[in-house]
């Protein structure tokens, strides 16, 4: 019956990105300490959050529920920038080792369409999910079934795209985010389980096959892979041993193990170290202790966003918060999880933290919408999420 709307800044959500952007110059201040770096990039990087911090208040100021109408509009939108990607000439999309993901314009400098795109595939996928659960009130296979087709359809030809620049890490990107919001969709948690049990128990059979029969993993899959594909498996999982494919992993390894506690002055060689392996950096300068402060503060982030969705009376809004925790966690994992060799390297930065302007803009358009959410929600006396 009564209703009002929620506090417009969130000071807690608002102090932790303040910290990133504190953190995140600093680190790339040591970054650009190496001998390989001339530029000055933490100033521009300084510059990149005072306009991602504007692009954030702006999108704050929007009811979040114009975007479940404007979500069809927005995807064809990112469509389009992919399309234009792939069949851009040299001189406005040059290739970056075989791939072409960049546009590289005058004054704006570079700008990565896709990740622009993932949000808007977060979008989408909300609005598809929210919109057959107000069509589809009784839950069957055949309407769960349903729900999974819509969702896959919207996501194939983003992935195509990605797959032909080619852009593995973004493919994957989609992947957590079709999942995580597949995961508060609704849907039977038995079709969940296979769904998640297949990939992950592939995913585990093949380490263990690796690990104890290395003789049937290169009889039955090595076999039938490129030598290049091969040799970046062991890069990945054997990096020590394969220095040429896994150098990046190595010397990571070796940066923040010479961290240890607090931080060591000991430096070496590493390449992307302002940008994807940013996390060495924070390892060996200030050891154990400040990488396991950001981690710490990744986990508050995320948590603050989490009480946001709980507390949010409109599906759509905490669909919308679903999948941008999908994305974040995800990204936060897979980043800090290559460069200590859990995973295998890939192209992600670390979110708000890694130098750049493209991860940086999607990064924090993606908490103006969130806080966009929590303002714009709006509480009613025994209100529920039917809306």
């Amino acid at each position: 019956m009564k209703e009002n709307k929620q506090q417009l800044y969130d000071i807690n959500i608002l102090f932790i990105l303040f910290l990133f952007g504190v953190l995140s110059c600093l680190y790339i201040y040591h970054a650009q300490q190496l001998p390989q770096y001339e530029t000055n990039f933490a100033v521009r990087q300084l510059t990149f959050f005072i306009i991602a911090f504007l692009i954030m208040l702006a999108l704050l100021h929007f009811d979040f529920e114009y975007y479940l109408q404007m979500s069809w509009m927005l995807y064809g939108f990112g469509l389009l920038l992919l399309l234009t990607l792939a069949i851009a000439p040299e001189s406005i999309a040059p290739p970056n080792n075989g791939a072409v993901r960049w546009f590289k314009l005058p004054v704006i400098g570079s700008f990565q369409p896709s990740e622009l795109m993932k949000i808007f595939i977060i979008l989408l996928l909300s609005s598809i999910i929210y919109k057959h659960n107000h069509t589809f009130h009784t839950r069957t296979f055949a309407t769960d079934i349903r729900l999974i087709l819509k969702m896959t359809a919207a996501t194939a030809p983003p992935v195509l795209l990605f797959v032909l620049q080619p852009d593995m890490g973004m493919v994957m990107m989609t992947a957590a985010i079709f999942f995580s919001l597949l995961l508060v969709s609704g849907i039977s948690y038995k079709i969940v389980s296979v769904l998640f049990g297949l990939p992950l128990t592939a995913f585990a059979s093949f380490l263990t096959a690796f690990w104890r029969f290395p003789e049937i993993v290169e009889q039955l899959l090595f076999s039938r892979l490129s030598d290049y594909q091969v040799r970046r498996f062991y890069g990945w999982l054997k990096p020590l041993d394969y220095l040429d494919e896994g150098y990046q992993t190595a010397k990571s390894l070796l940066l923040i193990g010479s961290g240890s506690l607090l931080g060591s002055e000991v430096k070496g060689y590493l390449p992307e170290a302002h940008t994807d392996f940013i996390f060495a950096i924070i390892g060996n300068t200030h050891g154990f202790a400040g990488a396991s402060f950001l981690i710490s503060l990744y986990f508050i982030f995320l948590y603050l966003i989490m009480l946001i969705a709980l507390r949010c009376h409109h599906s759509f809004g905490t669909l919308l918060c679903a999948g941008v925790i999908g994305m974040f966690s995800f990204q936060i994992f897979q980043n800090i999880g290559m460069t200590i060799g859990l995973l295998p390297v890939t192209g992600f930065t670390l979110p708000f933290i890694s130098y750049g302007g493209s991860s940086l803009f999607a990064s924090m358009a993606a908490v103006g919408i969130i806080l966009s959410v929590k303002y714009h929600s709006r509480n009613f006396m025994f209100a529920s999420k039917a809306l």
